[in-house]
């Protein structure tokens, strides 16, 4: 695929002129003979309770009140489940859909005997259509729940195999050989028959390879272990009663610890620095320049902090973070075992190392050091992208006004027109909660993160800094060694890290502004069924290079690791652009095209909108909002550096006078609107207003973005009126003509106002893209309108506001629609910009 420079586009001058659960209406299930359906379920639930009765086990496993209902999904209400749960005394084990029908599987547990009694008893009664009311339940309810249960039944074979597993098997090869899976038994909770249970386990999976891996995880009601089996031994385990669930695991496990690790690793570095490469300053703890992969990319190094007097790395943190900038993803290369340095850096040590903790000198103020080395690199060489990966934990952000070290990086990044990179910051211990599942485990990992112990710190609320916080990389941790418990993973890919910090930040701007990887805890289990975070995993964390001679790469966990990765891009997008526009760029379209990159991805997203914030009081269900505290924009990728057939990216900068408005009129090609293929276009903008630490608004002033279909002139010019003479109001915004507006773009402009970095998109499936189109409209377009306001009276209020605006279209097909040219052939082009020319980065 062809890559190609952005696009460099002007607003328009002139205002264009336009020319004239599921369905609840859907059928109830059929209506059956309360007898007929009665004596079915009395049948099955006998034979499930015989059945069951008959395997009871002598290791203390109670499985004779486990059974499976396979029910009706329209029919039962959430309601009726919880009143049944609640009378009968049962224990909700699993509750899963069944594929391609309405029914849901719900396997339950009655508590004893007199329990199931009761169920039948009530049974008995819808069967003979007694309109009578009991303790247990009313007439209408009795009714309400028989009706819909299809079948009772004891546990089978098949309900032991996960879904991932299930089309595992239906492919298997019998040379397929050994793998490894995840395996849930049933557990009563006495620890006393804990070993005769893995001993049932080991004796059923025989010693022919197959094995227990590590020792079995204690929680209520289940043990959770790993097990390497084939196919003879995995249809053993299957056959076990005992055994709840056997499921492959989220990713596949390495039986190997992770080679990058290891001490006789020897990677191939293919040097091609110069000193035309893109350049970036580490603030740390300095940094290891003995490092093989490190020997040639540091220009320049200077010692802020002089505890230690050099300007090497003795903590280790400053070096993890110094390789990420330099070489950016170093997973890619594992295989090839082939490193790419592209990006040179400056050591401002800032740091030094104290009881394995890098931390700053005690009788100097952090933003005192942290400006000094800013402010040095940036005149002595020209540095204008840092990285600081540090902050203060004691200091949380509770709303209200600015932190004052990340007003400190405000004022510098306007006023040296840098990008700061910084990292959210991270919560030492987690806390543990009590989980059932797997699932649940990893679900009070995120939901946790919006108590108030994971709220942001100084200075990773900074409004004009990048700030970045942590999703994990990896989702399976390590194998455990001989006599430990099988470790649990805090998360899948891509989930937000247990231990990572989330927004809003002041006025509740977006913050974090991105999420990249940073790393994953396990959880493990001590003597006595203490749990606690393993932080080291080497599967889990996020590698890097080390400080010692000892061995070239290490693992490390935190938002400090993130954070780089954010300023390895940035450096290459900065050198990218300035060899394009032929001058430096400005912070503010870096910002802008670090955010056009940035998405979730469906998993992403989903696992965000359905987490659950505990402290919100309000009605509604802000699961966007949600989203955006865990993940800012999302993570950013090398689509910022160029444009290609499937992805094209237009950009313009200007200086909005905040008693105006700008308006762009972008074409949208039709054959992009009706390519039956997934598309996007995404709208970022970036600004830097002044502020102040004293007022409650903190930014002097605020932009955002409006998409429009169409444009209404008469609206536009009684707008515009308004705007000069200083008299229109946010209302009179949102009041241009609703009908013409794009509401597809997500989020809101007034979720988006509060912050600096702004990203609206448009996503849509293959079908998708006919709102863009209108009858009798040969050339469609859309218009978007940046418009502001003044917050408070200061100095440079008459100033207009410089800002920098993106917008690319994307699709994911490999059909060429010449996507390219038809955007630069019908829009107004800056008139500096030159031909498209192919680029290497």
């Amino acid at each position: 695929m062809e890559k190609y420079d952005h696009i460099q586009i002007e607003r328009q001058k002139v205002v264009p002129t336009y020319r004239g659960r599921s369905n609840p209406m859907a059928p109830k299930p059929p209506m059956r003979s309360n007898v007929q359906h009665g004596q079915k379920l009395k049948s099955e639930l006998s034979q499930a309770s015989d059945s069951i009765l008959v395997n009871r086990r002598d290791i203390g496993i109670e499985t004779d009140s486990l059974m499976v209902l396979e029910i009706s999904s329209e029919a039962l209400p959430n309601e009726i489940l919880e009143l049944i749960l609640g009378r009968f005394k049962l224990y909700l084990v699993e509750e899963t859909p069944i594929a391609g029908t309405d029914k849901s599987k719900l396997v339950v547990q009655f508590e004893n005997q007199t329990a199931i009694d009761q169920f039948n008893a009530e049974r008995a009664l819808w069967e003979s259509d007694e309109q009578v009311d009991t303790e247990l339940l009313t007439y209408a309810k009795r009714r309400d729940l028989f009706r819909c249960i299809e079948t009772i039944r004891s546990m089978t074979r098949e309900d032991r195999i996960g879904p991932k597993l299930k089309l595992f098997t239906e492919n298997i090869m019998p040379d397929t050989g050994f793998f490894i899976v995840n395996v849930d038994v049933w557990f009563n909770n006495d620890r006393t028959k804990k070993l005769e249970i893995e001993h049932q386990i080991r004796q059923a999976l025989g010693t022919q390879g197959s094995q227990l891996l590590g020792d079995l995880f204690e929680i209520p009601g289940l043990l959770l272990g790993r097990v390497k089996v084939n196919e003879f031994s995995l249809n053993a385990l299957l056959s076990l009663d005992i055994v709840c669930m056997v499921e492959l695991p989220y990713e596949p496990i390495k039986q190997e610890p992770f080679e990058l690790y290891s001490y006789d690793f020897t990677p191939i570095v293919n040097d091609t620095l110069d000193d035309n490469a893109p350049l970036a300053a580490v603030l740390d703890s300095g940094v290891f320049t003995g490092n093989p992969l490190l020997r040639t990319a540091v220009v320049a190094e200077e010692e802020f902090d002089t505890t230690e007097h050099s300007t090497t790395d003795f903590n280790g943190h400053g070096t993890g973070v110094a390789g990420i900038v330099v070489y950016g993803d170093f997973h890619s290369s594992i295989q090839s075992q082939v490193f790419t340095p592209r990006v040179r850096i400056c050591n401002g040590k800032i740091m030094h190392n104290e009881n394995d903790d890098p931390v700053f000198p005690k009788d100097v103020r952090p933003e005192k050091i942290v400006k000094d080395a800013i402010t040095f690199f940036h005149n002595t060489y020209g540095c204008r992208i840092f990285n600081l990966s540090a902050g203060n934990g004691d200091s949380l952000y509770q709303g209200g006004r600015q932190f004052p070290w990340a007003s400190m990086l405000d004022d510098l990044a306007r006023e040296l027109d840098i990008v700061i990179v910084v990292s959210a910051g991270n919560v030492i211990n987690p806390i543990i909660n009590d989980f059932s599942s797997r699932d649940e485990l990893m679900q009070k990992a995120r939901n946790q993160l919006f108590d108030p112990e994971h709220r942001l710190i100084d200075p990773a609320t900074s409004a004009l800094s990048v700030t970045v916080g942590s999703i994990t990389r990896f989702a399976e941790p390590a194998l455990p060694r001989f006599g430990m418990s099988n470790p649990l993973s805090a998360g899948k890919k891509k989930y937000p890290s247990v231990f990572t910090r989330i927004g809003k930040g002041v006025n509740k701007s977006i913050k974090p502004d991105f999420v990249d990887y940073g790393g994953n805890f396990s959880l493990r289990q001590i003597a006595g069924g203490f749990n606690r975070w393993f932080m080291t995993d080497q599967n889990l964390m996020e590698p890097t290079l080390n400080h010692t001679t000892d061995k070239i790469f290490k693992g490390f966990c935190g938002t400090s690791f993130s954070a780089p990765h954010v300023t390895h891009m940035a450096a290459r997008l900065e050198r990218a652009l300035e060899k394009q526009l032929g001058q430096k760029p400005s912070a503010n379209l870096i910002r802008a095209m670090l955010a056009n990159s940035a998405e979730c991805s469906a998993e992403m997203e989903a696992w965000g909108m359905n987490s659950t914030d505990a402290h919100y009081t309000g009605l509604d269900n802000p699961k966007r909002e949600r989203l955006m505290r865990l993940n800012g924009y999302g993570k950013i990728s090398d689509r910022s550096l160029f444009s290609t057939d499937n992805s094209v990216t237009l950009f313009a900068e200007d200086k909005l006078p905040l008693r105006d408005f700008h308006l762009y009129k972008i074409p949208i090609p039709k054959q992009f609107a009706k390519i039956k293929a997934a598309k996007s276009i995404t709208i970022s903008m970036a600004y830097n207003p002044i502020t102040k630490i004293s007022r409650k608004e903190y930014l002097a002033n605020n932009l955002w973005i409006e998409v429009f279909r169409r444009i209404d002139e008469d609206t536009l010019i009684k707008y515009k009126a308004k705007r000069m003479t200083g008299t229109d109001t946010e209302e009179d915004f949102k009041n241009l003509p609703d009908k013409y507006k794009i509401k597809d773009f997500l989020p809101g402009y007034d979720a988006l106002q509060k912050s600096t970095l702004q990203q609206r998109c448009w996503h849509k499936s293959t079908r998708g893209g006919s709102d863009l189109l209108w009858e009798g409209n040969d050339e469609p377009y859309i218009y978007i309108l940046i418009s502001g306001k003044e917050r408070f009276k200061y100095a440079q209020q008459e100033q207009p506001q410089p800002y920098a605006l993106c917008i690319s279209f994307s699709y994911e097909s490999e059909d060429n629609i010449d996507l390219y040219n038809q955007l630069r052939n019908n829009v107004r082009l800056k008139e500096s910009t030159r031909v498209p020319t192919r680029i290497r980065v």
